[in-house]
């Protein structure tokens, strides 16, 4: 869910892209997208048995809009603390449990 909405709303901002100078559209995306962004990412769990992707899926809708620095940021606080989380597990499981 909600994928069809953030491609809306991406569509919707895109063209403001080109009207606003660069550091407005950082502070607009800084303001009303990023927080929205994180938020969906705070209910991101790293399950490789089950797992759901919505959340990146979200975020990376806004990669060509976000700077590269707005992006990392938000991936570095986000979601790579779980998904090094879950492979520090994953890899601390007896081998035999790997392959199960």
């Amino acid at each position: 869910g909600g994928g069809g909405a953030c491609g809306a709303a991406v569509a919707l901002l895109s063209p403001w892209r080109e009207v606003l100078d660069a550091a407005s559209w950082r502070g607009l995306l800084a303001r009303g997208i990023l927080p929205k962004l994180a938020e969906g990412m705070a209910a991101f769990r790293v399950n490789p048995a089950d797992q759901k992707l919505g959340p990146v899926r979200r975020v990376l809708a806004w990669a060509g809009l976000l700077g590269l620095e707005q992006l990392a940021a938000l991936l570095l606080r986000t979601f790579f603390p779980r998904w090094l989380a879950a492979l520090a597990e994953w890899l601390g499981q007896a081998p035999d449990r790997l392959m199960s």
